[in-house]
């Protein structure tokens, strides 16, 4: 089973299912300039063709077999795209509150909310952001985002210093916020009319898989209509909506996460 993070995650965004599912397969994660992986320097290596094929070429040294897949925030967006293209290398996909690349920026052009939420995206592309990270390493950044988890007890002390001590590394911020330069979805000003001509149209968007997605009801990231709508994108789709979830369901509810990871790649085994 391949973990795929968002930002600014790495492996420990997982450790709450990894507990859980460890006994029942074996887990991969981490991703290019995240964490101990290695960091390009220039924008251009963090296209999102080089992601997918990063891990094309995991799952490639890791089994013979197709594996299963499970991602999150970016890492679903990268698990779309390599079921669109390398569908034979999956048994199963399950997203955790994440978006289908195309319909993702469909929204962002169509839907008010989704494209209001989607406004950080220039906020982490600007130099302003990554001055303003450089200095403490991100470390009052970990306690705006990461300070509610803490405190309720979704996030161990061990996992926020971990994340901390990733993100001091040399380069590490550059490298997380390369995604986000590399990255394809134009972020129209709210205002801005919606345009014609679309770099989403006449392109191949079915995911070729089973797909399951967990989605926390209470995220701020991410519109319901990128669930809602996924069934054309996904013929053979389940949806679990937690109502009491939001964008991080696998530390909101990681019994139930693991539950359903477990029972849907068991399906395909």
């Amino acid at each position: 089973m391949v973990l795929l993070h968002g930002f600014p995650d790495h492996w420990r965004v997982w450790r709450p299912l990894m507990e859980r599912l460890a006994d029942d397969f074996t887990l991969h994660a981490d991703q290019r300039g995240y964490n101990l992986t290695s960091r390009p320097a220039d924008v251009s290596a963090y296209g999102t063709e080089h992601l997918v094929a990063d891990i094309a070429a995991l799952i490639a040294s890791i089994s013979d077999e197709p594996v299963c897949l499970v991602a999150h925030d970016w890492g679903a967006t990268l698990a779309f795209w390599l079921a669109m293209q390398q569908p034979d290398r999956l048994k199963c996909v399950t997203i955790l509150n994440g978006a289908h690349p195309y319909l993702l920026q469909d929204a962002i052009w169509d839907d008010p909310r989704q494209r209001a939420a989607s406004q950080y995206f220039e906020t982490l592309r600007s130099e302003a952001f990554e001055n303003l990270v450089k200095p403490d390493a991100g470390e009052s950044i970990a306690a705006e985002w990461f300070g509610p988890e803490l405190a309720s007890g979704r996030m161990s002390r061990q996992d926020y210093d971990g994340y901390l001590k990733a993100w001091r590394s040399p380069g590490a911020w550059e490298a997380m916020l390369n995604w986000y330069r590399a990255a394809p979805f134009i972020i129209p000003p709210i205002d801005a009319p919606a345009p014609e001509n679309r770099w989403t149209h006449g392109r191949d968007y079915l995911i070729k898989v089973p797909v399951q997605v967990i989605w926390g009801a209470k995220d701020t990231v991410f519109s319901s209509v990128l669930v809602d709508d996924l069934n054309r994108y996904a013929p053979c789709l389940d949806v679990h909506c937690l109502p009491d979830a939001g964008h991080v369901p696998q530390r909101d509810a990681p019994d139930t996460c693991a539950d359903l990871i477990r029972s849907f790649a068991e399906r395909f085994l």
